[in-house]
């Protein structure tokens, strides 16, 4: 179909939606209207300033008035917990439209693109669902590949519908790695050690994404989950046979229709991935066929090699980097707007080069529908009641029953006084872990949610008596003591840990306490991994594996109190320590 970008398409648009538009701002473009059939024709007619805006990618916060327009920008994002001021949908779309309409004042009226971290959710936005981590999703496909898939899937349309309810049409989402090492800090953010697991599961997740309206980005390309001693942006030592070994979930992510990818920061036998040309252009673009655009990771240029930010563009843009995360400020995009426009002149990056990435980037745009529906005219609705029943359902799905001595998990409904422990027990950030509202996450009620403790006041419905102190100091006559413990909240490099994972200071002393009551305990465990328990599973009656469960944790109430089942099972290894015996091994679980 013949596309027109001129004066009247543009009005038409905004007389549609200048009620939801950030000042109803007109778009009137003074420009000679530019006709194209296909993308090449458009890419054919533009400059290089613009062709280089549209390689660009600026933090919200870094954009003043006018930017857009005068740079021709491409792409604009929120980093992790960057929001409008109001942060609600109808401020993220009055947000997000103010920087589509500046777009489209531009000579061409490309439509920027809006993208986001909505790795567990919409977890930027408050009061959205908080959906378990991959890792938890992870257990149910270990359990049963089938409902993995489904799982997967139902994340995805529940992100892509909050998502649209804000206006925001684009997730760097999925995490495809494959965790091997249990210390890197981005465990959760993995399905599995199993290489078949996270192929099934990315491959659905691209799938409930973009059939409801999202599009996804795959990362963090390649062998981040492979690296020296877990070590978050560290190397991968891969030959060819292990580097074949890895491709399968972005090969099936690719077919699945994903048409953006994110390089790791960390590096391939040395070299950083960002600069990866035999991976990045020989392997992925040429040998496997993708037609999408490869996005960088925050300020990832910045790391390359060459010993100043000119040389690390070149580096960047010629093994096959299509787009530039280039945060940090405001002058460090301007920079690399006028560093890349340089390198062309100076034949250091060929005109071919960047004429390829913007026909990727073009392309998926027009994919994903924005030269056709550039804006999205009012907010949706975001919590809804089947949405958080399906998400609670994804967390009952997700335990997995490690330990159940004395058949004590048959036994819980019948008790009438059961003491609830542990400050996870009643925090809606614990629960939910990073990535959520802020980048590193956070402890205590940061947002909507049902706490463990509520859901099981809700679920005993007054049958029994709930007795709840966080540091296990009471006393009485309990039937069965319910202790919660597990990680603080973490992201990416904070949380790698160098030796073990251990338990925190204060789950210690909790647990001693509770020992003392000579009762049964049952231990729920919230963390992004295994955590290094040693022999001390052998004080518990009961051990579950809860992950890390997001806003719907009233789920493991439905699992202890109903004759509902434990399907999950661990989609990684367990050991006593790091490298040490193996405990529960890959792919273990219980039923009551």
């Amino acid at each position: 179909m013949k596309k027109i970008i001129a004066f009247a398409l543009l009005i038409n648009v905004l007389l549609i939606t200048q009620t939801t538009c950030r000042g109803g701002a007109s778009t009137k473009n003074e420009n000679t209207p530019v006709v194209w059939n296909t993308l090449e024709e458009l890419v054919a007619q533009m400059t290089l300033a613009e062709k280089v805006g549209q390689m660009t990618q600026a933090e919200r916060s870094n954009v003043s008035a006018g930017n857009i327009t005068k740079y021709a920008l491409g792409s604009v994002l929120s980093g992790g917990g960057s929001t409008p001021l109001q942060n609600s949908p109808l401020g993220w779309i009055n947000m997000i439209n103010g920087f589509t309409e500046a777009s489209l004042k531009t000579r061409l009226g490309i439509p920027v693109v809006y993208g986001l971290d909505a790795v567990h959710g919409h977890n930027n936005l408050l009061n959205a669902i908080i959906l378990p981590h991959n890792v938890g999703l992870g257990a149910i496909a270990a359990g049963n590949r089938e409902r993995g898939a489904e799982a997967a899937y139902t994340a995805g349309r529940i992100t892509a519908e909050e998502m649209l309810a804000a206006g925001v049409r684009w997730t760097f989402a999925p995490v495809l790695g494959v965790a091997e090492d249990v210390r890197w800090g981005r465990t959760y953010e993995s399905y599995s050690e199993n290489v078949e697991i996270v192929t099934v599961m990315g491959a659905s997740a691209v799938k409930g994404l973009q059939e409801n309206g999202v599009a996804a980005c795959i990362k963090h390309y390649l062998g981040e989950g492979q690296t020296t001693d877990g070590r978050n942006q560290g190397n991968a030592v891969l030959d060819r046979a292990g580097i074949e070994r890895i491709l399968p979930p972005y090969k099936a992510a690719i077919e699945a229709g994903a048409m953006s990818l994110m390089p790791s920061f960390s590096s391939v036998n040395g070299i950083k991935m960002h600069e990866h040309k035999e991976l990045l252009t020989d392997i992925l673009k040429n040998e496997m066929g993708f037609e999408g655009f490869v996005i960088s990771d925050w300020a990832a240029v910045e790391q390359l090699s060459g010993g100043g930010y000119k040389t690390q563009i070149a580096n960047a843009i010629n093994a096959g980097i299509d787009m530039v995360m280039a945060t940090n400020g405001q002058d460090k995009w301007v920079s690399f707007t006028s560093n890349l426009q340089n390198l062309v002149k100076e034949g250091k990056v060929p005109m071919s080069r960047v004429d390829d990435a913007v026909i990727r980037i073009l392309r998926f745009k027009q994919k994903f529908g924005f030269f056709d529906t550039p804006i999205i005219a009012k907010p949706g609705e975001i919590g809804s009641d089947k949405n958080r029943r399906d998400a609670r359902s994804l967390v009952s799905d997700s335990l997995v029953l490690l330990r159940n001595e004395n058949n004590v998990m048959t036994k819980l409904p019948s008790f009438k006084n059961i003491l609830v422990t542990g400050q996870g027990a009643n925090d809606i950030g614990m629960q939910c872990g990073g990535w959520t509202i802020t980048w590193q996450g956070g402890t205590g009620p940061i947002t909507k949610g049902t706490t463990i403790l509520e859901g099981i006041r809700n679920a005993v419905d007054g049958k029994a008596v709930i007795s709840y102190a966080a540091d296990g100091k009471t006393t009485g006559n309990f039937d069965a003591v319910i202790a919660v413990i597990g990680e603080n909240p973490y992201a990416e490099t904070e949380g790698d840990r160098s030796t073990g994972i251990g338990f925190r200071q204060r789950d210690a002393e909790m647990l001693k306490n509770v020992y003392s009551l000579k009762r049964p305990v049952i231990v729920i465990m919230l963390s992004g991994r295994p955590m290094t328990i040693g022999d001390e599973y052998k004080n518990w009656d009961a051990f579950i594996a809860a992950w890390l469960p997001g806003t719907e944790g009233g789920g493991i109430a439905d699992v202890l109190f109903t004759e509902r089942d434990f399907t999950g099972r661990t989609p990684y290894t367990w050991r006593k320590s790091i490298n040490g015996e193996i405990l529960y091994p890959f792919g273990f679980g219980l039923r009551k």
